[in-house]
């Protein structure tokens, strides 16, 4: 089957063909997204504004690099508030499917498929020392993937937690193009995602002779 045609059976109501897995965007996480990076975006502009007035007539050195500081915070988050209200927005729009054979993501007006057999390197970037290698199950623990809100206050963490993970990619075999999944939990938690599209690889890989 064509893109097209996985995408229009994917978005059509009732049961779908045998060993598909179609992940629509989730709203809810989106929609917290978005409150975070408004949120942040409030806060560095704020504390940005704030400072200014304060230190106005003496700006020196530290001052200026808190200055920077603050205006990066606050003009990254408003980039990334956009685009997830514009992903928010456009949702229906922004959908993985994987067949036995095929994995397909539409994310607004762009497509990529690709058979499964010719995705390699799957990468969670950010988590597990961001190893680039095609893991094998027994060197991941997605427990040290959870990241706590003492963690996020400062509090004492053990030496085997890392991080929560910052996107999920691939490599095109066909090419050697790297191809980014996901940048944040938008569509599933990541490593949920990883293991999801490890399986369907392993098992094309398995079908098609394909070491």
């Amino acid at each position: 089957m064509e893109a097209q045609e996985i995408l229009e059976r994917a978005h059509q109501p009732g049961d779908l063909p045998e060993g598909w897995t179609v992940i629509p965007l989730d709203r809810n996480a989106v929609r917290m997204a978005i409150l975070g990076w408004a949120g942040g975006a409030v806060v560095g502009f704020g504390l940005f504004i704030l400072l200014w007035i304060v230190v106005a007539n003496v700006i020196g050195i530290i001052q200026i690099l808190f200055l920077a500081a603050l205006a990066f915070i606050g003009i990254g988050s408003s980039i990334l508030l956009v685009e997830k209200v514009r992903q928010f927005v456009d949702a229906d729009r922004y959908l993985i499917v994987m067949t036995p054979e095929t994995f397909v993501q539409q994310t607004g007006n762009r497509t990529i498929t690709l058979p499964m057999y010719e995705i390699g390197h799957i990468t969670l970037r950010g988590v597990f020392g961001g190893d680039a290698t095609y893991s094998t199950r027994d060197e991941r623990d997605y427990r040290t993937a959870i990241i706590t809100p003492g963690q996020i206050l400062g509090g004492r963490q053990s030496h085997r937690r890392r991080r929560t993970p910052d996107s999920l990619a691939f490599v095109d075999l066909r090419d050697g193009s790297d191809i980014t999944v996901a940048k944040d939990n938008a569509f599933t938690d990541l490593p949920v995602l990883d293991e999801l599209l490890r399986n369907y690889v392993d098992a094309a890989r398995k079908a098609h002779n394909v070491t």
